[in-house]
């Protein structure tokens, strides 16, 4: 195959948005962002607060005008929440459009927050801040096969990656998790893993492959978070024989321990997708215990609604979190007190 050339440039801007001025806008109509410069092309971002058509959906526009030429670029859209913290729960992603020369195109994403969500989540001294980051990719092939003239190639690193600890190629460490031996790559799991990289290059550089035992995970959990490292995913959980509620929540500790943060996105977001009258109890003493501020403020939401509130009082479980944890039972309280508030 022939040699491919390749040129990366990125580009982050935050935009802050006054709540003030957002509830009175008419759906169809935005807020418009300055324009900002990303690798020499001029950018901006259209915001859409009730939407621009029939279903009131927040919408956020990307838009360039590029300066020398089409180009391909991948952009995502996030929001801080109240702590100044980027949300897991706020972000879209384009993958891959194309942006024409001497010409504001526009590409866009939608997604559908209530207005009392984006009060307790994101605002902040009385503003929210959006964040867009933009990469651009140029791209030059040389003496490339015919097939593939547009660009795409038959592989994922991912995949083959995956194919590396499937097959046990080349491993150079091995674990012993509670009987059972796993191996995988040093390199690799110290570049996804800032507690992997002080272990197994520090310590353990010259251990070799004598197993290194890992006590307080349980053997699908460790192996589900291999799959990650290699992977960037999560893997298919639905043929264990196990809650995947519980899994996940798991599965959620062992990322906080190892420093894996994109896990505990992926983690948390398949929580509360799932979240539940026999869910947010767990979810939320999780979300206490690991200091996760947005986890917290969706179960707070989902358990201070008048009919879940009234129905979680008569649990057992959530009688005993009460009586056992006041900080968790003056939190509830203050949520509770603060959406009286608002809705005064």
């Amino acid at each position: 195959m022939g040699n491919i050339s390749m040129e990366v440039a990125c580009g982050t801007y935050q935009f802050k948005v006054e709540y003030s001025k957002i509830k009175d806008i008419p759906k169809g109509d935005f807020i418009s962002s300055p324009i900002f410069i990303v690798n020499g092309h001029d950018c901006k971002i259209q915001y859409f607060p009730h939407g621009y058509d029939d279903n009131g959906i927040m919408r956020l526009i990307f838009a360039m005008n590029c300066k020398s030429g089409d180009v391909t670029a991948s952009f995502a859209f996030g929001m801080l929440n109240k702590y100044g913290q980027l949300s897991s729960k706020a972000c879209r992603r384009v993958n891959m459009a194309t942006f024409r020369q001497n010409l504001w195109h526009e590409h866009g994403v939608s997604w559908s927050m209530e207005q009392s969500e984006s009060e307790s989540h994101f605002v902040r001294d009385g503003c929210f801040t959006l964040i867009c980051s933009v990469t651009f990719m140029s791209e030059s092939y040389k003496e490339v096969p015919k097939r593939y003239i547009n660009g795409i190639l038959p592989f994922n690193i991912d995949d083959y990656l995956f194919q590396l600890l499937e097959k046990k190629e080349a491993a150079d460490v091995s674990f012993e998790v509670d009987g059972e031996i796993f191996t995988a790559h040093r390199s690799v799991l110290a570049a996804r893993s800032q507690v992997f990289n002080a272990q197994l290059l520090g310590p353990m550089a010259g251990r070799g492959m004598e197993p290194i035992k890992i006590e307080d995970v349980k053997p699908m959990i460790f192996k589900a978070m291999l799959h990650f490292i290699y992977t960037d995913s999560l893997p298919d959980m639905s043929d264990e024989n196990v809650q995947l509620v519980a899994m996940t929540q798991h599965l959620l500790v062992a990322a906080d321990k190892y420093a894996l943060d994109g896990l505990k996105i992926l983690c948390e977001d398949r929580l509360l997708r799932d979240i539940s009258m026999d869910t947010v109890i767990s979810i939320m003493t999780l979300a206490q215990q690991l200091e996760l501020d947005d986890m917290m403020d969706e179960c707070l939401n989902f358990i201070c609604k008048p009919t879940t509130l009234s129905l979680l009082a008569t649990r057992e479980d959530y009688v005993q979190l009460m009586l056992s944890c006041p900080s968790l039972r003056e939190l509830i309280g203050y949520h509770i007190g603060s959406k009286i508030w608002r809705t005064a």
